[in-house]
């Protein structure tokens, strides 16, 4: 399970490009690291389990999120290559898309977290996912359910709701 991460809440107006290459090296990059150490053992013995953690954020884009999202985007993206290639060779794989954790990263947000989590919860809502087998583990679902259906909107609608929902 590749579960790093790092955040740090930027907007284009405030481009910062060693913020944005941090959050890569960490947030994505990272994945790539664990990928080149485990991968030729689990193609080795056909037997296995990759899980990348996500977020949410890596549905669309969001406001704050210029440098986070798109690593979580990049995860999300990986994970289902990953599927396609692993699945047939016996190897199970997830992305885990969590909505707010409590964590040290979240504690920097300046607005009201809808639908927070503990770690423990968390926990709980990834270990039930991979028992039932998903593909795709996301939680709260009164959370995230909102956030996959305005993913499927034309841009319009979708800016347009965002924009409405965070005030921005």
């Amino acid at each position: 399970m590749y579960c790093a991460g790092y955040y740090k809440a930027m907007r284009a107006t405030r481009f910062d490009l060693g913020e944005m290459l941090r959050h890569q090296e960490v947030n994505y990059v990272g994945a790539l690291n664990m990928l080149d150490a485990v991968l030729p053992t689990l193609l080795a013995q056909k037997a296995g389990h990759l899980s990348l953690v996500a977020s949410v954020a890596g549905y669309r884009g969001l406001p704050n999120s210029l440098a986070y999202g798109p690593t979580k985007a990049a995860l999300i993206n990986l994970a289902q290559t990953l599927y396609l290639d692993l699945q047939p060779q016996g190897l199970g794989v997830s992305v885990v898309n969590p909505g707010f954790v409590e964590t040290p990263l979240t504690s920097q947000n300046e607005f009201t977290m809808p639908a927070l989590l503990t770690p423990a919860e968390a926990a709980q809502e990834i270990v039930a996912g991979w028992e039932a087998g998903r593909f795709e583990i996301h939680f709260p679902k009164r959370f995230t359910l909102w956030l996959k259906l305005l993913s499927h909107l034309g841009d319009a609608l979708y800016f347009k709701a965002v924009r409405r929902a965070t005030g921005l």
